[in-house]
C-alpha cells in the first residue's frame, strides 16, 4: 500500500528511493535509503548508506526526510529507530504528520563519480611562489549540487582553503570548466578525507582575492556567476528528476 503525504505530488511507494539527513545545516550527515514496507508504526526503510556530512545515524534521532518529485522536492521530518526481530534489525521511520516543499538549491544534488582536478591557492602560496605557478592535484568527485561540490582528497585541505577546480561536467553543460571555490568543512570516513567546497560567484571573488591576485585568475573564474549557477541548479534538478523515471533513484 502506497502511503499518501499531505502537500507532496504522488504517494510514497515501495522501493523509492529517499535521501536522510541528520545534524544541524554546517555539520549534517547525508544518507540514501529505500523504502521496504509501511506498517502501522511507521515506514521501514533499507539499511542507511552513507553518502556525505559529518553527523552520523543514531538510534531514536530526529531526522529530516526528502523526496523527490517532478514539482520540487519535499521534507517531512521524523524519528530513525532500530527495533530487532528474529530475523534482523530493521530501520522505522516513525509516521510523518505532513511535509512541505524545500528550495531546489538547498538540498538538491547528483553523484558526480570521477577525476577532477583542484588547486589549493591558500596552501601553494601561489603569488609568491615558483613564479605563480598553480600546482594542480587530482581529486574525486561525489556529487555536485548548485551550490558546492564534494570530493575525496588525498591531500590536506582546511576549512576556508580557497581553491580553482576543473570540473569536466561544467564544460559539457556550457558552464565556465576552470572555477573557484572555498572550502566549507573536511571530514573522515572510512579512513578517507572529504572535503565540502562551495562555488565562489563572480560577485564574491573580490571578498576572496585581492586585486593583484584578481589579476592572474583564469577568465573563467568571472564567468560563474548567478545566471551561470541558476543553471547548473537546473540541471541538477533535471537530471534527478532523468534517473528517477529510469528507476535509478
Amino acid at each position: 500500500m502506497p502511503l499518501t503525504l499531505p502537500q507532496v505530488h504522488q504517494d510514497l511507494k515501495l522501493w523509492e528511493k529517499i535521501e536522510i539527513v541528520v545534524g544541524d545545516h554546517t555539520s549534517e550527515g547525508r544518507y540514501v535509503a529505500r523504502i521496504e514496507d509501511f506498517c502501522s508504526q511507521g515506514i521501514v526503510i533499507s539499511n542507511p548508506e552513507f553518502i556525505g556530512g559529518s553527523t552520523l545515524l543514531r538510534d531514536n534521532c530526529h531526522v529530516a526526510v526528502l523526496v523527490t518529485r517532478e514539482d520540487a522536492v519535499y521534507q517531512f521530518h521524523s524519528n530513525i529507530r532500530k527495533i530487532s526481530t528474529q530475523l534482523r534489525t530493521i530501520h522505522l521511520l516513525t509516521s510523518p504528520q505532513s511535509a512541505g516543499r524545500v528550495q531546489r538549491r538547498q538540498f538538491v544534488r547528483i553523484e558526480l563519480y570521477g577525476k577532477i582536478a583542484y588547486a589549493n591557492l591558500t596552501d601553494d602560496k601561489w603569488t609568491t611562489n615558483s613564479g605563480g605557478q598553480i600546482v594542480w592535484r587530482e581529486a574525486t568527485a561525489i556529487n555536485v549540487s548548485g551550490g558546492g561540490i564534494l570530493i575525496n582528497v588525498t591531500d590536506n585541505l582546511s576549512a576556508q582553503d580557497v581553491l580553482l577546480m576543473k570540473i569536466s561536467l561544467f564544460k559539457k553543460i556550457g558552464l565556465p570548466d576552470t572555477i573557484a571555490g572555498i572550502c566549507r568543512r573536511t571530514f573522515r570516513y572510512s579512513k578517507k578525507l572529504f572535503a565540502g567546497i562551495e562555488f565562489i560567484q563572480s560577485q564574491q571573488l573580490r571578498h576572496h582575492f585581492s586585486k593583484q591576485e584578481m589579476k592572474t585568475l583564469p577568465q573563467s573564474v568571472r564567468d560563474l556567476n548567478q545566471s551561470a549557477q541558476h543553471k547548473l541548479a537546473a540541471y541538477v534538478f533535471q537530471e534527478q528528476i532523468q534517473l528517477r523515471r529510469k528507476g535509478l533513484l
